[in-house]
């Protein structure tokens, strides 16, 4: 918590604590004296005698979701819902988004005017241009992250809440140390390119796993007569946008096309995160090379994405704003939900052969991923009619169990490092909370000699002889230091 933070980093976090601040908002008593109350306070608190109007269940004032709007230019492929189907008593419904949204936004803005002072006193004080050291927090987060190393690998070893916790699975370690992670959940951080399948090793033939599903359209959606804000009300959005700026005469579109003769190329290394971060390699045609259960490390090509329902991903998948088109393909039945949430995996059988990741930079000697062993069981599509090795849904129910003779194989840097047989599995398979377990690959502490860290690849195979196709694995998230 915050506390521990600031022991820990001897005082230098920077921190804030949102409250819920419910009790500011004005007391909803009726439904005639509901509407006298500003639009975003409306059905927000209620008195005990109308309870209901504010309550998790049948509520009919808690959700406002629209799945489509029609439009000329574009026709879903898919019918649209009449509703989204997310909408549980649990979650918290748009009101409440936009109480806590308006909170974040204001901090922010506060946190901004008090900057833009202190920009100006400095100019008044030392002159123009304002010195880097306003503008540049590097160096303040630098200082931060050094305090908090030194303690919690020092006088702190031992005592920190993630090391209580994580000790009881072996896994302490990383709480001393700076993780950094791959995923082929959405949203991730930089979209496509801290995906799983982007820092996977081609096979030999080219193959390798990949998005390969486009948008049904692009741009902006069209929303819902519904959701506009009345004459009488401040509509903040408007408020946000509104300038007295001229229309700039530049063009500030990306795309892909060709850059001015003058241009370095730094222009084309940044243009459009969303169309460029994900991998569009094309499956190739499978070659015969089917030795790999040898001991050699070679990239197979019976791994690939599986996707569930409605979780293809087709743009950038930040969570952000930038992630229009993040979930917009041809079977989504509420485009207009625009949410980010996939949980897509990289999976393989037994004979789907190596699967390789490459880890760009290790440091610290640690490598564990999430995986979900219990899919795919005998329906994994790249193996269908398989004999041999490269052909020579999330389900939380109760799983199918492995054959008796299944290893898993790891690798480092094309060395076999380990072998767990279906015992050895059984022993780590324990969840750290709900649908949570990681496998630790790898941890060495004098593995990398290097001070400044160096690129590695990791490989993993599952293998069955009795029944490779149930055999099956897939891999969620890797994590790396």
């Amino acid at each position: 918590n915050a506390n521990n933070l600031q022991t820990e980093t001897n005082g230098s976090f920077w921190h804030g604590d949102i409250i819920s601040g419910k009790d500011f908002i004005v007391l909803t008593e009726g439904i005639g004296q509901v509407t006298t109350l500003p639009l975003a306070a409306q059905y927000q608190r209620c008195s005990l005698s109308v309870e209901e109007l504010c309550s998790d269940k049948n509520n009919p004032h808690k959700y406002d979701a629209h799945c489509w709007v029609p439009r000329s230019d574009v026709e879903p492929k898919t019918t649209p819902s009449q509703g989204f189907s997310s909408q549980a008593s649990w979650h918290p419904g748009n009101r409440a988004h936009q109480s806590e949204s308006r909170k974040a936004a204001l901090t922010i803005l506060t946190g901004l005017k008090n900057a833009l002072q202190i920009w100006e006193n400095a100019i008044d004080e030392t002159g123009f241009p304002l010195a880097e050291s306003y503008w540049h927090i590097g160096d303040t987060y630098k200082s931060v992250q050094e305090t908090l190393t030194t303690y919690i690998n020092g006088p702190g070893k031992g005592t920190s809440e993630c090391e209580k916790h994580f000790e009881k699975f072996g896994f302490e370690r990383v709480c001393r140390m700076t993780m950094h992670g791959m995923s082929e959940f959405t949203p991730v951080n930089l979209g496509g390119a801290n995906s799983l399948h982007a820092h996977i090793k081609p096979a030999l033939n080219g193959w390798v796993p990949a998005q390969t599903a486009v948008s049904v359209y692009s741009g902006i959606d069209i929303l819902p007569v519904s959701w506009k804000i009345p004459a009488t009300e401040v509509d903040v959005h408007a408020i946000a946008i509104a300038t007295t700026y001229k229309k700039p005469q530049i063009d500030q579109m990306y795309g892909d096309e060709g850059s001015d003769e003058d241009d370095d190329g730094d222009a084309e290394n940044s243009r459009s995160l969303r169309s460029n971060t994900i991998q569009q390699h094309q499956p190739l045609e499978r070659a015969a090379d089917r030795n790999t259960l040898s001991d050699e490390v070679v990239p197979g090509i019976g791994w690939g994405i599986f996707s569930e329902a409605l979780s293809e991903v087709t743009g950038y998948c930040d969570g952000s704003a930038m992630s229009l088109d993040c979930h917009r393909e041809k079977n989504n039945n509420c485009l207009l939900s625009g949410h980010n949430d996939g949980r897509n995996t990289i999976s393989g059988d037994g004979l789907s052969g190596w699967l390789v990741v490459q880890i760009p930079k290790l440091k610290e000697g640690m490598i564990f991923a999430r995986m979900e062993w219990w899919h795919p069981r005998d329906d994994w599509y790249l193996t269908e009619g398989w004999t041999e090795v490269n052909n020579g849904s999330r389900s939380l129910g109760t799983p199918i169990p492995w054959p008796d003779d299944v290893f898993i194989d790891l690798a480092v840097n094309g060395e076999i490092v380990s072998t767990w047989d279906k015992a050895q599995f059984d022993s780590i398979n324990v969840a750290i909370s709900y649908n949570e377990a990681f496998y630790k690959f790898l941890d060495d502490e004098d593995f990398i000699q290097n001070e400044e860290g160096e690129p590695v690849e990791f490989g993993l195979r599952i293998r069955s002889e009795s029944d490779p196709r149930m055999a099956g694995l897939s891999l969620t998230h890797v994590y790396y230091a």
